[in-house]
């Protein structure tokens, strides 16, 4: 038997959104605490309910958290953070330029890329450890 991954707290991820800010600018706080708490809880769920893969539940942090405008600033970086460091955490890295991982994230806060082009994406360019 497999264990479960290993999710993102939301500790975890105030965490990685406070050093975001230290290390890149901007403004420390939530602005949605009920969208940031429901963007990290739809990983866990999509595995729990459709039984889906690593890269699914990376793709799905991505996506949401990247929607959810849920801190004051940054939050394509911490979407970006949170999805990657799930990966790090359950043996997998994307592999990935940095410029890729800027342009999905930019792309999907902009409504140009749909959450199944942000699964293919992590599907594509995850690796094992």
């Amino acid at each position: 038997m497999t264990a479960p991954p290993r999710f993102i707290t939301k500790e975890i991820a105030l965490l990685l959104q406070a050093r975001s800010i230290e290390e890149h600018g901007g403004s420390h706080g939530l602005r949605d605490e009920g969208g940031f708490e429901s963007a990290l809880a739809a990983a866990e769920n999509r595995y729990l309910y459709e039984e889906a893969s690593l890269t699914v539940c990376a793709a799905t942090y991505a996506y949401h958290l990247t929607k959810a405008h849920a801190f004051i600033d940054g939050n394509t970086r911490i979407a970006a953070a949170v999805s990657e460091t799930f990966l790090e955490l359950n043996g997998l890295w994307l592999d990935a330029s940095n410029d890729e991982v800027v342009d999905l994230f930019l792309a999907v806060a902009a409504n140009q890329c749909t959450r199944d082009e942000v699964e293919a994406f992590f599907q594509a360019k995850s690796r094992r450890i």
